[in-house]
């Protein structure tokens, strides 16, 4: 098969495994995870690292899920030490959107969005955007370490953060429609009028 085919393939797949992790509130998937179970959903294999051909496809969801108004479902693909990485970034510029002081911050808002958005049991009280639990980790020894001043800075900064991230989310998301026929589309994006 065609490299071409196999990406569409597999963004395809891609698309349908994160949507399926964003159904549970918290779950994520690391990038060979998906790797794996999107060669297995697709039935395309392939013999080159992930590395070589998994940001390819993350562009590809990120772009799908821009264009249908869905929230970034790339989000929840985080690297074996659970941070976005640079894929997140391109999340970001597709929206137009500056890339904010803290990364992690801004992919646990849009994490949050995704398991809103696709159905997951949220939380009573609403829960909160759930950094993955390495970078949780990393930031409670951080602040542990950290002087009271560097701490109230950190802390604003994440206040503003936060803040920024609800005012983005407050704004009205548009109905996804297909494009031949303007029907409002169901949650997998395909038109089944068309």
């Amino acid at each position: 098969m065609p490299f071409r085919d196999a990406t569409v393939a597999w963004a395809l797949a891609a698309h349908a495994v994160l949507a399926e992790t964003a159904t549970s509130y918290g779950h994520f998937i690391t990038v060979n995870e998906l790797a794996e179970r999107v060669q297995e959903t697709s039935g395309v294999q392939t013999e080159a690292p992930t590395r070589a051909w998994m940001d390819a496809i993350l562009r590809k969801v990120a772009r799908r899920c821009h264009r249908a108004g869905e929230p970034p479902l790339t989000a929840l693909c985080v690297r074996q030490n659970h941070t976005v990485g640079d894929a997140y970034r391109y999340v970001l510029e597709l929206a137009g959107l500056p890339i904010p002081d803290d990364l992690e911050l801004h992919a646990a808002y849009a994490r949050w969005q995704c398991h809103q958005h696709f159905g997951a049991g949220m939380p009573a009280d609403g829960g909160i955007p759930p950094l993955t639990p390495k970078v949780a980790a990393r930031r409670r020894m951080t602040t542990a370490t950290a002087t009271p001043a560097e701490t109230a800075a950190q802390s604003a900064a994440a206040q503003q953060e936060v803040a920024t991230l609800e005012e983005m989310a407050a704004q009205p998301t548009r109905e996804r429609v297909c494009g031949e026929c303007f029907i409002q589309l169901p949650a997998s994006g395909v038109c089944h009028y068309c």
